[in-house]
Formats: C-alpha cells, structure tokens, sequence
C-alpha cells in the first residue's frame, strides 16, 4: 500500500478531533468582564474564569473563551468524552484568549486523565516580570488520549512549550512554539513528547506532529541542584524515551510505545538544540520538514547534534522529503543516525541536506538525497533572514521567510508517493506535477535557499601592553582560538597529523597574529616555501573583498616551517615585518607582527578587516600533502581576497591590576574592615547582571579591590545589598561572594588543576572550593555594613599553584549572587563575565596582571627574589637553584611559624612534615629568595 494512503487511513482515527463537525452537548463561554455565578451560556452571561469553566462543563461540550487576559495557571480539562462528541476548549479569536502563567512549577493549561478533547486557539506564556526562574510547561497532554492542540502560541514558559506525556493519539498541529526551556534545570523543549504509553496496538499514525513552527527554544546553564549538569536539549521538536528508559527506580516501567509516529511539514529554525530529533524511539517517520541554523547552544557542549535526527533509535527511522540547513561553520550534521540494536533501520529518501550526513552504519534504503557539504565556497543559505521584531498572526506568515526560491534545488526534488497531500500552510501537494523538498510547496520569489559567499567572522581585541614578538602566546592575545577546520588538497587522518588554530591582538603600530601547528612530520626542503610545513596568512586591509588581489592593501605572507624570513606574495610588502618562531617535536608556533603603515590602513575600533589563515603540510618531502585553512576551502585564497573571512578590531580597556604592597605595608590584615592600604588602589565595579533583574543599586551592587605580596594575594569586596540572609544548601542560592581565578591563564573550556572556583557566604567565614583544592592559610572574613557587607580574604600563591612576580597575569574573575526571597538566587551579577557560565567554563573569565612592587620600598624579610626548588610537590627531600651556597635556610607554614632551620646547605629534607604549602626562604650572597613548596 502506497506509504501516503497508509497516513489517509490512519487520520480516519482522529477525524473528530482534526477535521470533521463537531457535535456538542453545550456551548458555554468565559469573559474577563464575565461572573462565575453567572450562566455562562453566552457572551453577556459569561463565566470570569477559565478554571471555573473548565470545572463546570461536562464531557463533549464546547468552552468558548473571549479575548483578553486570563492570570491563571494549574488549568485543566479532565473530560472523558467520545470521538463524536470531543470536550472542547477554544479561543473564540485565535490568540486573542491569552492565559498568562505566574507560578514556578505548575503547567499552565493540560489535559489530565482526558479523552476526545480540543484545545485550539489561545496563546500561553509565563509572567514577564515573574520573581523566580520558572519550571513549567505551558500546555500538555498528561495521561489522556485521543487529544488535539491547535493553532495555539506557547512561549516563555521555563520548560517546554509544548508536552506530551504517558498518552496516545496525540494530534498536535498549527502551533508556535518560541523561546521556551530557558529556565527549567532538566532540559526541555519547544515541543516535546515524552514516555508516551500506547492505549492500543491499532495500525496507523498515533502520535501527529504538523504544520508547527517552533524557534528559539534553548537551554542556558546554570542549573540548579538536582538537575542536569549541562544543557542536552532545546530542541525544535523531541520524541523522548519512548522505550522507558528513563523509568524511576533504574529500569522500565512501561511497554516500549511501537505504534506510528509521523512529523510533517514543521518548520523548526534558531534553537539551541536539533531541530527535530527521535530519541530512543522504535517507529518515527519524518517528512517535508524544514530544519535551519539549530544546535547553537548544545554545539557548545556535545556532540551527537545535527538538524534532523535519530538518537539512539531501535526500530525504524524514516527520513523523507526533508530540507535541513546546518548553521555555517558549525559543529555536527544536517541528518544523523545512530541504533542501538541491530534491528533498527533507516530509511532515507529524497532529502537535501546542507552541511553533512552521519550514520552509524549504512542505511537501510537511501535514495535520491542531495547533500551540499561545506567543502564549497558558495553555498546554499536563506536569502532573508527572520527579524528581531518580526510579528505574526500565524504559521502561515513564516512562508515568506523560509520558502525557496524558484532555483533552489529543493524545488521537485521531493517524492510525491512518499509527501503528505498538503504543506505546511495547507498548499495542495503535489503542485505543478511535482513535490518539494521541505514544508513549503512551491516557490517564493526573494526567499532562499540560494547560492551566497559565506563568510566566517571573528573578533581581534586590541592590547595596552607592549607585545614581544618571541612564539609565546602572551596573554594579550585575549581572544579565543579561531580553529582550521577546511581541508583541501589532500587529507588529514587525525589531529595529530595537522590541526592548527590562529588568534591575534593589535596596538596602533602593528596587527599581530600567531598560530599554533601539531604536525606529525615536519619538512623544510623544497625550493618553493608553499610546498613545505608552513603557515600562510592571507590579508585585505580595506576588506573590498575584490575577486582579485588589487596591488593597493591585499596581501599574501608566507612563513615557511624553520625559515626566518618572511615572504609576501602579492607586493613583496615586508617592511618592519617580523616573525619569531617556536618549535617542538611534532609542533610549532608562528608568531608575526604586521605594521599598519605596510598594511595601508590605520586601525581604529569597529575597522574590519579581510583574513585567512591556512597551514601547509608535507609529511613525505615532496609536495605539499594537504592544507588546512580557516575560511577557503578549495584554495582561492592565493588569487581572490572575495573568499577570505572577516575580522572586526574591537578595542578594550586594559585589565586592572593587583597592586604591589610595598615594604611599609606588606600584610593586610584580614578583617573584613577597610584599612589604609585599600586607599591606595582602585574599586573596580562588578556591574554585569547575569541573572534575574535589579531593583535599583540598593537591591545588589559591587565593587572589588586586589593586593599582593609574595605570599598572598588579598582580595576586598564591598557589596551593597538591601537583604542579606542565607540558610540554602548551595552557596549560589545564597548571598554570596563567588571567586574565579584560572592561574595558568590557557582558558580552556573546562576546569583543570590550576582552575579554582571559590565561594563565600555573605554570613560565613568559610573559603568554599566548589572546584580545585586549597591547602593551608586560605582566610576570609565577613563584616555587616549598614548598605550590605563586606568580604575581605586572602589566599596563599602556594595553595594556587602560582609563583607571584611582577607583570604576571592570571584568569579572573569576581560574581555576586543575592537572595531576597529566602529559596532560590534572585540575581547575580559579575566583573566581567556576560553570560552564567563561569562555574562550567574558565574561557570566560577575565583575567588581571600584578603590577611592580613600590619603586621606593627595600626590601624586608617578606620581600624576596624567586627561588627554585623542585621536586615540588614533595614528599621531603629537596634542591634548591641558587646562585651561591646560602648562609641559612629557613621554613614556616602559612601562618609565618618557623617550622624547620637549615645551615649552608642547598638539600633541605622536608621529611616529616605533615601534608601541606610551606615556604622556603634562603639568605645568600646577602640577597633574600623565597619560594613555595608542596609537602605531599
């Protein structure tokens, strides 16, 4: 039987619901302008509530609610009705019911226990202003069966927009889900079926999701205690767990639900999960789908992610007719496969994919599909892009954005056998003889997708510090680490092989950029440099983007693998060039600077500028084996500057420093009260909020000042705070002072053993290390002022890994968390990070240098030059590197105790210590050195 006439047969189950008469017992209605005592048999007799009205109807009548507000949330509709006499609850005007939701954990609209029922037309949404991160879903199908939702607006609701949950035949169609799942710690989704249970094992379609439109649904970190750790959902559309899995109690506790599935016609674009994914599902059918530029939150955190995918899956997967564009440049795929039984099958057909494919093992049946990877320079994208002010009144008005254009080459590229007979805005399939791939039939003149240069984007910070150009990646260099991620001419087996990533900084004199190579074989033998190990950097000045080099500012620099000199391709333009080199066994590092006077522009902030960057490989001696590039993928980048990426000059301000305590003043004392060594040095403001909002700058502000000596660093917050109150569990529910500080400054994405997270508590002395150990010494003291508190702490360099030295610098950064209500935190806010994602990641911290010690101080016994010492850690014994043979030695703990006294010796034998950071000071050549040490 013809694959579509099955999905004809099988809606004959749901007619009553989805397209025929519907025969009521009673009309009743509601009106904010109604009484509940009333009636409520028409407009002017009109109930006031909807709850009320839902309580008082009985099974198979219709509830007719009036435009306006309804502040209500815990709605449900119970009914067991019949197939011809379905309870039906409706907004008389689409959307213009509005059923807003005020409370944290509460479904705003469901059906409960229910059967034959209609919810069409209203739109859903939580609170605005709502005091607290809500968990709620906004309308769900709970333990009912035989249920429709149509044509309704679900959005900001802190869950899922959307659910299905333990119910079949569940028909949801013509629905707008946007921005939902933000707030709800255990991952949600725009629409979302979840652990169904199957009523009965009747053949045809049992679960109907069509004709949506669903966007910008994502989960954001932080979540809060008891939930998941990193986000792993946000999806466009998810069917979840239908194998029971997930079941309390570590096992099933529910049939796998085997019964049909189908997913047609949705457009799902901009969420920060899959555009539509099967997760643990036996029997899903995806078809005339539309799936863009999803997948921008989890690429940050997983993988396994793509537009269109099957997750997991232990039955049959169907993948027809559909259109998925991946995001450019982004990690995963346009479709993804992956069983997890030998059982399972995939089906795919007639699809175009823009990006790329992955499956697990080969498919079942695959024919016909398209797939556009981004091996091409110009490839297919949506010509006009959705704005930020967008209005609509229905599925239907997002046509004119997500159609294709006559050229595309989904038009007739879908299967009609295998369509079903309308699109998404009810246009008859197939059209003109033929059926697109997607959920729009038909073109739409403007629209894309369409051919078009696609240009990847970064952003060069600007330094106020000079730049040695020496191979290091000096702590200027504040941008992240753009990756080459194009191979051509030839191929890379593994990262080991060749991978490189590039980042640069500027000043007013020079652009400076450096690349960091791993080569498994690295040659310098050919005559021609471009056929060697090195690295070429591509630069249009003016960014004209011309489609050949114009002889004006369009450059072509070479630095070939252990050559000094650098060559310019385009003009032979090398004045005042210069390049460092550093190499290592199977890697290396080039480090150039560029004056802008030979680059023929002046640099100022927002000025951008054309770039690429590419690694040459030659792993045999002969010709080069492979390239590596960061934008142009087949090599035009030696003759068009049209090809190369972009970069914007952003010009920021210079970290703050630590301030040196000069020898009149080299301790703090620990109080929490502001002495006179705090005068000396600046407040620095922490004025980003991160969560929640602020009532005025008595409901939460900060500032925050740092001092160092060669054994602590002293740190001063002073919070303004109206309630100051504790008693949570967590430290981040609480008013709080959180500390990070990444001490080897490489602002990896996660934490490693010189990344700290520190916590204290706004009523507490307590150092709390929620990520890295500290040893002895650690001290913070909290004091109440009349505006809030204050915190004032010090913290060993020893218990950090760290040797204190002028100029110095170090990941940093300072946050405030505040609970006015006594449950969960109400706001935070921080120094530097714009997003809450510090506790997770120490590539967003800010960082901070350690100025000189006071020019006009002498040194005194806790002013010293460094020492070395190793091994270190320890288990005793020790050799220390100085310069002659020390008059005495002596070590204290943290605390400055005198803990052990050594003669001229340069083996001190630390055995029998207990476990801990001490420090050593030598007496030699009438110079004072000191160091930290490990006793393990």
């Amino acid at each position: 039987m013809p694959f579509n006439r099955l999905f004809r047969i099988s809606l004959a189950l749901c007619c009553a619901a989805l397209c025929c008469p519907l025969t009521a017992q009673t009309t009743y209605y509601v009106s904010p302008n109604g009484d509940n005592a009333a009636a409520g048999t028409s407009l002017t007799t009109a109930w006031q509530t909807i709850r009320h009205g839902l309580a008082t109807i009985a099974p198979g009548d219709t509830l007719l609610v009036d435009d306006g507000l309804y502040v209500e949330t815990g709605l449900e509709l119970t009914q067991v009705s019949t197939a011809d006499k379905p309870t039906v609850l409706k907004s008389i005007n689409q959307w213009g019911a509005k059923i807003e939701g005020t409370t944290q954990y509460s479904t705003i609209l469901q059906t409960v226990g229910a059967r034959h029922a209609v919810i069409e037309g209203f739109e859903i949404f939580n609170n605005e202003d709502r005091p607290f991160e809500d968990w709620n879903t906004g309308l769900q199908i709970f333990k009912s069966n035989y249920v429709t939702l149509l044509n309704n607006y679900v959005h900001d609701c802190g869950c899922g927009g959307i659910s299905g949950r333990e119910s079949d035949y569940m028909f949801i169609r013509r629905n707008v889900t946007r921005d939902n799942a933000k707030t709800n710690p255990y991952n949600c989704s725009g629409i979302s079926i979840y652990q169904p249970i199957q009523l009965d094992d009747e053949p045809g379609t049992h679960i109907l999701i069509a004709e949506n439109v669903t966007f910008e649904n994502e989960c954001r970190l932080p979540f809060v205690p008891g939930g998941f750790d990193i986000p792993t959902d946000g999806n466009g559309i998810i069917l979840d767990d239908f194998n029971w899995t997930q079941g309390f109690g570590g096992g099933p506790t529910q049939p796998p639900f085997v019964a049909e599935t189908i997913i047609e016609n949705n457009l799902s674009f901009n969420n920060g999960g899959a555009g539509m994914k099967a997760f643990e599902v036996a029997n899903a059918i995806f078809r005339n789908n539309t799936s863009v530029h999803n997948n921008y939150v989890l690429e940050e955190y997983g993988s396994n992610i793509a537009e269109i995918a099957g997750q997991a899956v232990g039955g049959d997967v169907v993948f027809h007719n559909n259109l998925a564009v991946q995001g450019f440049g982004q990690e995963g795929w346009g479709m993804y496969w992956e069983p997890n039984s030998g059982e399972a099958t995939l089906d795919v057909r007639n699809n175009v994919v823009v990006g790329d494919v992955f499956w697990r093992r080969a498919p079942t049946t695959e024919e016909n599909n398209t797939v556009v990877n981004y091996d091409n320079q110009s490839l297919p994208r949506f010509a006009r892009i959705l704005p930020d002010d967008f209005t609509f009144t229905s599925v239907d008005d997002f046509r004119q954005y997500f159609a294709v254009r006559s050229d595309s080459p989904a038009i007739g590229y879908g299967d009609a056998e295998l369509a079903p007979d309308n699109d998404l805005n009810g246009n008859p399939r197939p059209a003109d003889g033929s059926v697109d791939a997607g959920a729009f039939e038909g073109p739409e003149p403007g629209v894309g997708p369409v051919a078009a240069d696609r240009v990847l984007e970064t952003v060069i910070t600007s330094t106020s510090f000079p730049v040695e150009v020496d191979g290091l990646k000096d702590p200027v260099y504040r941008t992240f680490g753009n990756e080459l991620k194009r191979v051509y001419n030839g191929n890379v087996s593994s990262p080991s092989d060749l991978s490189a990533e590039w980042t640069a900084t500027w000043d007013d004199q020079a652009l400076y950029i450096i690349v960091d190579v791993r080569d498994g074989q690295l040659r310098n033998d050919s005559p021609d440099a471009a056929e060697d190990d090195g690295i070429e950097i591509f630069i249009d000045a003016d960014n004209s983007r011309g489609d050949a080099y114009d002889g004006v500012n369009d450059f072509r620099y070479l630095l070939g693998w252990n050559d000094n000199v650098v060559l310019e391709r385009a003009q032979n333009a090398t004045a005042g060039v210069v390049q460092a080199q550093r190499s290592g066994f199977n890697d290396y590092t080039k480090e150039v600077s560029i004056p802008w006077a030979t680059l023929g522009v002046s640099p100022e902030d927002g000025l951008q500028i054309g770039i690429d960057v590419r690694v040459n490989d030659d792993d045999n001696g002969s010709a080069v084996d492979a390239r590596l590039s960061w934008q142009d993928r087949v090599g035009d980048a030696t003759s068009s500057p049209a090809v190369f990426g972009t970069a914007t000059l952003q010009a920021v301000a210079p970290p703050p420093p630590v301030e040196a305590l000069g020898a009149n003043v080299s301790t703090i004392n620990v109080d929490g009260n502001r002495e006179a060594a705090w005068d000396a040095v600046p407040r620095n403001t922490v004025g980003n909020l991160l969560v929640g909002e602020l009532d005025g700058e008595t409901d939460l502000a900060a500032t925050w000042s740092a001092r160092w000596n060669p054994v602590f660093l002293y740190l001063l917050v002073e919070v303004t705070d109206d309630v100051v109150q504790g008693g949570s569990s967590d430290a981040f529910n609480d008013d709080a002072l959180e500390i990070y500080l990444d001490m080897g400054l490489e602002r990896s994405g996660d934490y490693d053993g010189n990344d700290f997270y520190l916590s204290v508590r706004a009523n507490g002395n307590s150092v709390i290390a929620e990520e890295g150990s500290l040893g002895q010494g650690t001290l913070a003291r909290t004091v109440t002022t009349d505006g809030g508190y204050n915190v004032e702490m010090r913290i060993p360099w020893a218990s950090l890994g760290f040797t204190a030295e002028e100029g110095k610098f170090f990941g940093f950064d300072l946050q405030i968390t505040d609970d006015d209500t006594g449950g969960f935190r109400d706001s935070k806010i921080s120094w530097f990070a714009t997003t809450d994602e510090s506790d997770e990641n120490p590539a967003r911290f800010g960082y901070v240098y350690l100025t000189p010690a006071d020019p006009n101080a002498t040194f005194d016994q806790r002013v010293a030059r460094p020492l070395g010492a190793y091994p270190n850690p320890t288990v005793g014994p020790l050799t220390l590197d100085l310069p002659a043979r020390p008059e005495r030695i002596s070590v204290t703990d943290l605390s400055g105790r005198t803990v052990r006294s050594f003669g001229a010796t340069v083996r001190p034998d630390l055995t029998g210590l207990p476990a801990g950071s001490y420090v050593i000071t030598a007496r030699a050549n009438g110079q004072t050195y000191r160091t930290m040490v490990v006793v393990e």
